[in-house]
């Protein structure tokens, strides 16, 4: 099957689509959401910024795939092959991934808020700055797994095997669960909560929209680009901090210390965007 025939027949209602044979179709930007592609052939298939959101892709061949950008929020990839999948930027957002096999999967910047990865082969994958916000990693293989800058709030990481994997300049919070006997102080990690110190500290880019900063000492740190909104810092230490270009909508600044700080582009409490002194 043919990517042209596969849309003529999803846009006339067709959805079940299993096992079919679409290695190495184009299917860019289009609207694929609750289609059924289990145990399809998808082989080096090229569906970047495609919406599958609901598609059910489990036990799929999808080696070698590029995904990038793509919607598969609540997607069921559950024992799926991404054997070197590029899904990168895409939203897995409570996705089902569990036992899939994602070794050397490029998972960048990837929104894994709230998913699946229960016993996933994660092993050399990279997701570096991925949001794992939440998501179940107990019992995955995260062998030589790059998780450097990746964000870890209330992730479960019980039970994974992390055998040489990278956890630099993660984040995380007290409802991170990481395997037992794991010892973080071998990598500048990050972790997130009330009164914490982390002058100078480079936290661009990162989430962190609803945190609890509340006397945070975050002197001359960088914060550019960074999600702040509806977090909490209120008297925290933001001084000579740069926020340039961060999202500040509904956080609480009561009593924050914001002398010296460059606020240029920032978006403010109120919704305005910084105008300068």
């Amino acid at each position: 099957m043919n990517s042209d025939e596969l849309l003529s027949l999803y846009e006339a209602g067709e959805r079940e689509f299993y096992l079919s044979d679409l290695s190495g179709v184009t299917l860019s930007e289009v609207n694929l959401s609750g289609i059924d592609l289990s145990q399809a052939n998808l082989e080096k298939a090229i569906l970047r910024r495609s919406n599958l959101a609901r598609a059910i892709l489990s036990q799929a061949f999808l080696g070698e795939a590029d995904l990038s950008e793509a919607d598969l929020r609540k997607a069921d990839l559950s024992g799926a092959d991404l054997l070197g999948t590029d899904l990168s930027g895409a939203n897995l957002s409570l996705a089902d991934l569990t036992a899939a096999d994602l070794r050397g999967a490029n998972l960048s910047f990837a929104d894994l808020i709230g998913t699946d990865l229960i016993g996933a082969e994660l092993s050399q994958a990279n997701l570096y700055f991925a949001d794992l916000r939440g998501a179940y990693l107990n019992g995955a293989n995260l062998n030589q797994t790059n998780l450097s800058g990746s964000q870890l709030f209330e992730a479960d990481l019980s039970e994974a095997n992390i055998c040489e994997a990278n956890f630099q300049k993660i984040i995380y919070n007290e409802n991170t669960k990481f395997p037992e006997g794991f010892d973080l102080t071998q990598f500048e990690a990050y972790f997130i909560g009330p009164e914490i110190s982390l002058p100078e500290t480079d936290l661009s880019g990162f989430q962190l929209s609803g945190v609890n900063l509340i006397g945070a000492n975050l002197f001359r740190s960088n914060l550019t680009q960074a999600n702040l909104m509806w977090a909490n810092l209120s008297g925290a230490n933001l001084s000579e901090t740069n926020l340039t270009g961060a999202n500040l909508t509904g956080a609480d600044l009561s009593g924050a210390n914001l002398t010296g700080a460059d606020l240029t582009g920032a978006i403010m409490p109120d919704g305005s965007l910084y105008e300068g002194k």
